[in-house]
């Protein structure tokens, strides 16, 4: 799994708690043994950052365990006039999220990742996820959720990038490599591609003049990657491109080939179809 971080990693100490307040009619403060005991839920989860360019390593699959997020709502009560959820770090990392995501039974927070604890750098003792959003929106080392009737801007909002951070429908080539070198003969071609909690329905790779389909290995949900490959026979020795591009059960097929600002990653995440070259030899 990919590390990032907004600042170094944060000192957190044995009286840690996470606070859930503002418009809700029963504040919280629930340390991480707290957290523990609440119903357990263990899923697979693709996590990739915003800053992502095209074709770029800032992407994982772990499987999580913690707890849901909605029950620990349902506790503390949200007044009517709440629309967002504010988060703040040990880190001083800050970000806040429409109410429909943190309703979704796909937001929970997590305490362990494939199956051991949390580490300082993936967030010990407690981050957050919601389904189909980039890792910006997901800040590790919690510490505060407060419920709040206005947007509230974070860090990274309020430098241009989205508020929404959705996952683009985007499609990875991890074999060939750029710049790799092949014999003649046939080569696989592979790799993932990734969804805002939507099903990849296709990925095409095309290398020449025709696009063709490759074979896919779906996740068991639609918030896990989706492999992809196929087997190509180059026809002569020399320079290749390789393009990959996905289409999602809601009709996006990826369409951009500029790389633009960043990757193609500023400010949305990359929808940016990625393509390589490789070499094949002579003899």
């Amino acid at each position: 799994m990919y590390k990032q971080f907004f600042a170094t990693i944060p000192h957190t100490t044995a009286d840690w708690t996470l606070t859930i307040d503002g418009l809700v009619k029963k504040p919280l403060a629930l340390n991480l043994s707290d957290i523990k005991a609440l119903p357990a839920i263990e899923v697979m989860r693709t996590l990739e950052c915003i800053g992502n360019p095209v074709g770029g390593p800032l992407v994982g699959n772990v499987v999580w365990k913690g707890a849901a997020l909605k029950p620990l709502f349902d506790e503390a009560g949200l007044a009517p006039s709440a629309v967002r959820a504010a988060f703040e770090a040990a880190d001083e990392y800050r970000t806040s999220i429409d109410l429909k995501y943190i309703n979704h039974p796909g937001a929970f927070v997590a305490y362990e990742m494939n199956g051991q604890p949390l580490t300082p750098e993936h967030g010990f003792p407690l981050r957050v996820f919601f389904s189909g959003s980039y890792g910006q929106k997901m800040p590790k080392w919690i510490t505060r959720i407060e419920l709040v009737d206005r947007d509230v801007e974070g860090y990274w909002e309020a430098r241009g990038w989205s508020d929404v951070a959705q996952v683009q429908t985007h499609a990875i080539i991890k074999q060939p490599a750029g710049l790799s070198t092949f014999a003649l003969q046939r080569i696989p071609v592979w790799g993932i591609a990734n969804a805002a909690d939507v099903e990849i329905v296709k990925v095409e790779v095309k290398i020449g003049d025709d696009w063709r389909e490759a074979a896919l290995l779906h996740g068991p949900t639609a918030e896990v990657w989706t492999q992809w490959s196929l087997d190509w026979t180059p026809p002569a020795p020399g320079r290749y491109t390789v393009l990959a591009r996905a289409t999602d059960a809601n009709g996006r097929t990826q369409t951009r080939a500029d790389e633009g600002v960043l990757g193609g990653a500023f400010p949305n995440g990359t929808s940016v179809i990625h393509r390589v070259v490789m070499k094949i030899a002579d003899g």
